[in-house]
């Protein structure tokens, strides 16, 4: 059965980023949106991004992507899915509690939109999957299975909550000088509970998306390097409990959680070597376009949809050749809805005609 289509017809954004007041019209296809920098690009996908997840890819704090000189921001965007019109509408003004509605409903809980309307971003930033800490790794793990599971953002919101009061019980017992053996228990259970249901969904995750991630490193760009993905855990080959035990000593001490799935990680590596240490800047830009790429696939495979594709910049430094088979990887019926920014019109309208692409369209930005 052929994964169902997802389309954003329209967006408009009041207040967001360098926007005060500004509606787009978008092809159910591929989004050209070009212009030169500083003109909001890349906060127009941002936007895009924002109404299918419920918050910023850029930060983390809703009052930043705020307009200089407001106090709030509004974005509202029809969005078809399954030949299903919906309307959300999100809104938020500086010290008060951000409203999400779908069709004029009012959710309760954000986390019970998450997922409704599936969403993959590349930018250059995604280089920090490479070169940042295993924060952003997990993170990566965590927009994917959020996506396709509640349960697993149930327990991760909940792991996340319990994770800040053992912590804060371990700080008191160095500061009171006092030791609480049945609360900490308590709090270590329900760590223990929670982290083993994450690991496991982060397990089965990897096992899904490496032979996808070579897939498309292989045929769509065809690389001949030996790439590979590991999930990293010190409680993947030992009991969560056991392990917990054994570093509550350390955990003392250090006043934190010092063993979890909040340490999880992502090995990276090019024949047999990490990627951030050996692999040149076109290697590096491969390995992350394909990683998101298997993302997609893996979302659209577990959610039965096409997910929201948004491209921004990724084209430097990428020879023509990689950048037209982009292109027509993109625009084919595997792919739903594009959205890509550029700052070379011309040069995407050239390439766009030798590769016979018909089915686009321009979103040129002028002054805003």
């Amino acid at each position: 059965m052929s994964a169902i289509s997802l389309a954003i017809r329209s967006i408009q954004l009041t207040n967001y980023k360098n926007y005060d007041f500004r509606q787009f019209d978008l092809s159910e296809k591929i989004n050209l949106i070009v212009g030169n920098n500083g003109l909001g690009k890349t906060n127009l996908l941002d936007a895009l991004y924002y109404s299918c997840m419920t918050k910023s890819n850029l930060t983390s704090a809703d009052a930043m992507v705020i307009r200089f000189g407001e106090d709030f921001f509004r974005i509202a965007a029809n969005i078809c899915k399954d030949e299903v019109e919906h309307f959300v509408e999100v809104k938020y003004r500086r010290q008060e509690k951000k409203e999400i509605l779908l069709d004029r409903l009012k959710m309760e809980r954000q986390a019970d939109f998450i997922g409704r309307f599936p969403c993959v971003m590349i930018t250059p930033d995604d280089h920090q999957l490479i070169s940042g800490s295993s924060e952003q790794r997990r993170r990566f793990m965590d927009v994917t299975i959020s996506q396709f599971s509640q349960e697993y953002l149930s327990q991760l919101m909940l792991y996340n909550k319990v994770l800040q009061q053992r912590n804060a019980l371990l700080k008191s017992f160095y500061e009171q000088r006092r030791f609480d053996r049945s609360l900490l228990d308590v709090y270590t259970e329900k760590l223990v509970n929670a982290g083993r249901i994450i690991s496991r969904y982060r397990m089965d995750l990897v096992h899904q998306l490496v032979p996808v991630f070579h897939q498309v490193y292989r045929q769509i760009f065809e690389g001949n390097e030996g790439v590979e993905i590991t999930y990293d855990s010190d409680v993947q080959q030992a009991d969560y409990a056991a392990v917990m035990a054994a570093a509550e000593q350390q955990d003392t001490q250090a006043q934190r959680t010092t063993r979890g799935i909040h340490t999880d990680d992502l090995q990276l590596e090019l024949n047999g070597m990490p990627l951030r240490k050996i692999g040149s800047q076109g290697q590096q830009k491969t390995f992350l376009l394909s990683l998101k790429l298997a993302q997609y696939e893996l979302l659209k495979a577990n959610k039965g949809c096409k997910p929201l594709l948004l491209l921004d910049d990724i084209f430097d430094k990428l020879d023509p050749q990689r950048i037209a088979a982009i292109f027509r990887l993109v625009s084919s019926d595997a792919y739903g809805q594009v959205c890509i920014t550029d700052t070379k019109e011309r040069e995407i309208g050239v390439l766009l005609q030798e590769n016979n692409i018909q089915s686009f369209k321009f979103i040129p930005l002028g002054q805003v």
